[in-house]
């Protein structure tokens, strides 16, 4: 070959390569430029063993702008004519993490989809002489109806089989009608109320891989991986910028395009032949990634530390709207306090929500409520006013012994100019039978008798969808079509005629999901700012997820968290296994990096002081309890328990929830004695150090991004120790806690920590 031809062949060669890069950039450029037709951020969807079918219009607002499905050679997809749903169908080559590419106006939209992980199991109970009818099972996994789960009879033993995905599962047998540990399974642990459930433990031991931020580079990041990944997927914006596959080891050099502008939401994930990694998650400024905690926004909302507030029970601030119902047959205690929204706007005004850390408001429901006596406690005899705003008999209309539009406007105002956001709690499940809605069309709501004839009162699993709080409650018949639309219509108003920023939706498993995504969909369409939806669910970790996605909810309060953090933190006879198990769980279900709601406490729920102090004890009944005794705090270590409490919330992922009084330990049994009047003056030495200490704890959190958009890995956890670590792009937060009756030192970055008993230490490297 001669010199020209080879000067000529390696000019292409050149021009080749400058015009592959130069398209490469062109291509990266577009896609960081690009619009994602996806409103809000694109939750990963989780598919069944055989694919199933996923709702497009979770995803999409306008189905119609739907182009086609992209092809991937790790499954097969069929559109609906409508394009409202796409059925998945797992292919051979299918991993762990793969991404659903679909194309809308022209543009890409990228979901990761997750392969099913769920194990067939079998439960074999022997009964060689069949001298059991009937035995079922009972757990987290049905939502404790043992009539969900009857075991058959066969070859001399009972056996039922079912799907679990990994964890730890808790459960109990149903055996001719009696509930007992399951006999065949040594493995079970406390059920939080003096009782023990068995444990049933699924997947594989190996360690997951991990990946972890390391370092900022020009152009993006570094990450560490702690094993050999196959596959990572970078989504910004709902796109997949970055897609690195192969035997990715060590540090992975992630480049990212510079074309972003503004605030971005930056995810990653992957997978190796174990399974999913953990995800990550954190946000980029004009395509940078954030790493100064005081560039983060209120919209951010991972940034939120949330506040829960009984309006009646906090402040009166407006004596002209202080009225209890006038009836003998209420005792004061269920009665109106004559807190108002003018009470919560003098703290607002006060900055004490802004010197205790709080940037979220989470107001109890302010609709109008009926003036008369309902319900009744057997002993002492009384009846309930509608203080606490669960029983509406207007959607729209604020409570006059609350306030106003005016000054609930001004409310919103002051919080606003404070840089904090306010959330409603809404109540769409049920209305007040005084409510014109029932009054009008009493075919609305579902039949207060079952067709065996018993009453559908308070079957909350059973009949989820259906059931009654009470009888003077009427739950909304959600599969009727007029319903959710007059329904969701009425809780839009909330956020279109006032600038909330978001709501707590009460009784969120008892209503069908067509009402949260109509809902959504209006919010998406109607508003120009981020909302928070979180809704309050009891139960499985499936039931809670189903409403969690980009078209219905974006977190739940995780009650599942708070039982085993009780357990763990108010007892002194638990370890921390069943914590560590419980949060993991957690992390694997909802992401590693989610907005769940991790509450000190509710209006549900007996203090947890009163718990940790042993004034209230947790095999007895303790709504009994309050209202047959006064309930002080009788051990002074609790308020230390409850420090721990705090300490634990503000340092896994989520979003805090402080219920009000709990900076101070309010203690209290059940409803209504968990909704004592706020206490501002007069705190004891133990009241005013607890507050103080969940200040600092507050401060220390909004301040570390490692606490807010961290890694999460579990150090220890057993009967003694808990010690977590939180990593962020070289910064890391190493929390301790320390439930023994000795001191405890370990050794973390180069230096030695002593943690005293009964306490805890959250310690830093910057």
């Amino acid at each position: 070959m001669t010199d020209r031809l080879k000067k000529s062949g390696r000019l292409v060669t050149i021009l080749t390569i400058l015009a592959l890069s130069l398209y490469s950039c062109k291509q990266e450029e577009k896609l960081a430029t690009a619009r994602s037709e996806i409103s809000g951020m694109a939750t990963p969807v989780y598919l069944s063993p055989d694919g199933g079918e996923i709702l497009l219009s979770d995803y999409f607002t306008d189905t119609t702008l739907i182009d086609s499905i992209e092809n991937n050679a790790g499954y097969t997809t069929h559109l609906s004519e409508d394009k409202q749903k796409l059925k998945i169908e797992p292919g051979e080559e299918l991993g762990y993490v793969s991404n659903l590419r679909i194309w809308a106006k022209g543009t890409v939209n990228d979901i990761p989809l997750y392969k099913s992980t769920r194990e067939k199991v079998k439960f074999s109970f022997p009964d060689p002489d069949k001298k059991h009818s009937s035995v079922m099972i009972k757990g987290q996994f049905n939502g404790w109806v043992p009539e969900r789960s009857e075991m058959t009879y066969e070859n001399g033993a009972w056996t039922y089989e079912a799907g679990f995905n990994p964890g730890a599962h808790q459960y109990l047998m149903v055996i001719d009608g009696k509930e007992s540990l399951d006999p065949t399974n040594p493995e079970k642990v406390s059920n939080g109320m003096g009782g023990m459930n068995s444990v049933l433990t699924v997947g594989s031991e190996a360690e997951k891989a991990r990946i972890t931020p390391l370092k900022i580079k020009k152009k993006g990041f570094s990450l560490k991986l702690s094993e050999e990944i196959n596959e990572i997927f970078v989504y910004v914006n709902n796109i997949l910028a970055v897609h690195k596959k192969g035997k990715l080891e060590n540090n992975v050099e992630i480049d990212l395009p510079s074309a972003y502008e503004g605030r971005s939401l930056l995810r990653i994930y992957a997978y190796n032949e174990n399974g999913r990694t953990n995800d990550l998650l954190f946000p980029l400024e004009d395509g940078k990634v954030v790493t100064d905690a005081s560039l983060l926004k209120r919209s951010d909302f991972h940034t939120q530390i949330m506040y829960f507030l009984m309006v009646d029970r906090f402040k009166d601030g407006d004596k002209s709207n202080t009225k209890a119902v006038d009836s003998d047959e209420i005792l004061p205690i269920a009665n109106h306090f004559g807190g108002d929204l003018q009470g919560v706007t003098d703290k607002i005004n006060e900055g004490y929500f802004e010197d205790l850390g709080v940037n979220t408001i989470w107001l109890s429901p302010i609709t109008q409520n009926p003036e008369g006596a309902y319900g009744l406690w057997p002993e002492p005899k009384t009846k309930f006013s509608g203080y606490h705003g669960y029983w509406p008999i207007s959607n729209t209309k604020i409570d006059w012994r609350f306030g106003d539009k005016k000054v609930f406007k001004e409310l919103l105002k002051k919080a606003h100019d404070r840089n904090m956001n306010v959330i409603l709690d809404y109540v769409a499940n049920h209305v007040h039978e005084e409510h014109p809605l029932y009054q009008e069309h009493k075919d609305w709501a579902t039949d207060l008798y079952l067709p065996d004839g018993t009453m559908n009162t308070e079957k909350w699993d059973s009949h989820r969808l259906t059931t009654w709080f009470d009888t003077f409650l009427p739950t909304l018949d959600f599969s009727k079509p007029e319903v959710v639309e007059k329904m969701t219509d009425s809780a839009a108003f909330w956020v279109t005629d006032y600038e909330l920023d978001g709501f707590r939706h009460d009784a969120t498993k008892h209503i069908q999901e067509e009402f949260w995504r109509t809902l959504t969909k209006k919010i998406k369409s109607r508003t120009d700012r981020p909302i928070y939806q979180v809704g309050e669910t009891y139960g499985s970790y499936e039931l809670i997820r189903s409403y969690i996605n980009t078209g219905m909810l974006d977190a739940q309060f995780d009650f599942n968290l708070y039982d085993a953090a009780v357990n763990a933190f108010a007892r002194t006879d638990t370890d921390f296994e069943q914590l560590a198990n419980t949060l993991e769980q957690g992390l694997e279900y909802y992401d590693s990096n989610h907005l769940m709601g991790n509450i000190t406490g509710n209006q549900d729920r007996a203090r947890f002081i009163s718990y940790a102090s042993g004034d209230v004890r947790f095999d007895e009944d303790a709504k009994v309890a309050g209202w047959t005794r006064d309930i002080e705090i009788t051990d002074s270590t609790a308020y230390k328990k409850l420090e721990m409490l705090h300490a634990f919330n503000l340092s896994v992922p989520g979003v805090p929830c402080i219920y009000y009084g709990d900076e101070y330990g309010s203690p209290g049994g059940n409803d209504p004695d968990n909704r004592r009047m706020m206490k501002f003056e007069g705190l004891s030495g133990k009241e005013s150090a607890l507050k103080n200490a969940v200040k600092e704890l507050i401060a220390k959190r909004r301040n570390s991004m490692a606490l807010l958009y961290g890694t999460t890995e579990i150090l220890q956890a057993d009967e003694a120790l808990f010690v977590l670590k939180r990593s962020y792009f070289g910064e890391e937060a190493i929390a301790i806690f320390n439930k023994s009756a000795e001191a405890v030192k370990l050794n973390y970055f180069d230096s030695e920590v002593t943690v005293a008993p009964g306490s805890y230490k959250l310690i830093f490297n910057k």
